[in-house]
């Protein structure tokens, strides 16, 4: 059987055969834990985690790890948008000019609905937002469920629905940090893509594309620096990302709700971001990707990580 453990500010699933685990926060909805056991029976943790919720709730900002982006990801040129002729500006969190990582990284979110059997074990996280911060007057529910299955696979379902009466622009995302095994120089990455969105100095699209397949086959990193988005081939039955370590491989495996990735490499250089984006960053002005969702309708996105020990 599958396990859930549901404790005050965590819950952990665990597949029947102990050899995988993950950790949820209900701050946040956070990914906190996604661990494989090792052939020596120590764990290794994939996510760069924080040491606690209340961790988390402390520093959540400094490098954004684990957050869902939402309702918009990335950048926000200038912290402002026009939607519907109206304009608006938020004022949440600031990098330079331009507001950064959504709305909700740090909202805390309700267990809905958990669930054990010899398949699987779930867990249902939800947040409703309803107009709580200034730029962004709308209403919308977010559901999210983690599933833990066999062989390692952790399923993200992400679930959007406009509880409101007008239409709302919506973009959803991930911004998980991954530390396999080994010297992060030596990592393979593989990017199912062959080019990228063009970036002002801002990190902001510019509209056009860039040829690039440096990561179009595994590559080791090396000592490149990363902080670019990836605009996937079609082929979602296939990997969108695999990073190699020394044994451990993970695999993200997106649905075609989430057609680019963004990759960023931190300054500690010991974990990358790899995160699954719904639409270009800055979607609010440049409208590449950015839904609009009618009052009443909802929209979902999927992905997959999966992680195995070769």
């Amino acid at each position: 059987m599958f396990a859930l453990t549901q404790h005050s500010d965590r819950i952990i699933l665990s597949d029947d055969a102990q050899q995988y685990q993950a950790e949820i926060f209900p701050f946040g909805a956070l990914l906190n834990r996604f661990a494989i056991k090792k052939p020596d029976q120590n764990w290794h943790n994939v996510i760069a985690a924080f040491q606690s919720p209340e961790d988390a709730r402390a520093n959540i900002t400094q490098l954004f790890r684990s957050a869902k982006l939402s309702p918009f990801v990335c950048r926000l040129a200038n912290a402002q948008y026009e939607f519907s002729g109206r304009h608006y500006q938020t004022h949440k969190h600031k990098i330079g000019d331009s507001a950064i990582h959504g709305l909700i990284y740090d909202a805390e979110f309700t267990v809905q609905h958990t669930h054990a059997d010899a398949q699987h074990a779930s867990l249902t996280l939800s947040h409703t937002y309803q107009h709580d911060i200034s730029g962004y007057p709308f209403d919308y529910q977010i559901n999210i469920t983690y599933t833990l299955r066999e062989h390692g696979a952790l399923h993200l379902h992400t679930e959007v629905h406009n509880i409101g009466d007008q239409t709302l622009p919506i973009a959803d995302g991930w911004h998980p940090y991954f530390a396999v095994d080994g010297n992060m120089a030596n990592w393979q990455l593989h990017i199912r893509s062959h080019e990228q969105l063009e970036f002002s100095p801002a990190l902001l699209p510019t509209g056009k594309r860039i040829a690039d397949a440096t990561f179009s086959q595994a590559t080791p990193i090396a000592q490149t620096e990363l902080d670019n988005c990836f605009v996937l081939t079609e082929d979602f039955s296939a990997p969108a990302v695999v990073l190699q370590g020394e044994h451990i491989q993970l695999r993200i495996t997106p649905d075609a709700a989430y057609p680019y990735v963004q990759v960023y490499t931190p300054p500690q250089r010991d974990c990358i971001a790899l995160e699954n984006l719904s639409s270009a960053p800055d979607a609010f002005n440049n409208h590449i990707g950015l839904i609009e969702l009618a009052a009443g309708e909802k929209c979902s996105f999927n992905t997959l990580y999966q992680l195995e020990y070769l």
